[in-house]
């Protein structure tokens, strides 16, 4: 027969040992990370939001101006037919 004391004590053994195991794979999962930088990372095309600021209906054709997000000058997209829509946003190239 097992004694109640004996039982008390495994459960504390069995406690203490699942609590030190959860450190120790807290500590691993929390451990600093590296993160991937490219060497030639400005060789790519660099693109910014352009929202439709208004259109220009002119002779064969609209005109769509964007406002683009970091502010610079407008992008215009002449679209050939004036019943055509034009996009509400787009990524535009940004301006250099």
């Amino acid at each position: 027969m097992i004694s109640t004391r004996n039982r008390i004590d495994r459960r504390g053994f069995v406690i203490g040992a699942t609590a030190s195991i959860a450190c120790i794979l807290a500590t691993r999962a929390s451990a600093a990370g590296r993160t991937y930088k490219p060497q030639n990372e400005d060789t790519g095309v660099q693109r910014e939001l352009c929202r439709l600021r208004r259109r220009e209906y002119v002779d064969g054709g609209t005109n769509c101006i964007y406002a683009r997000q970091s502010g610079g000058k407008d992008a215009v997209i002449r679209v050939d037919g004036s019943k055509v829509r034009c996009q509400a946003e787009y990524q535009c190239k940004r301006d250099k």
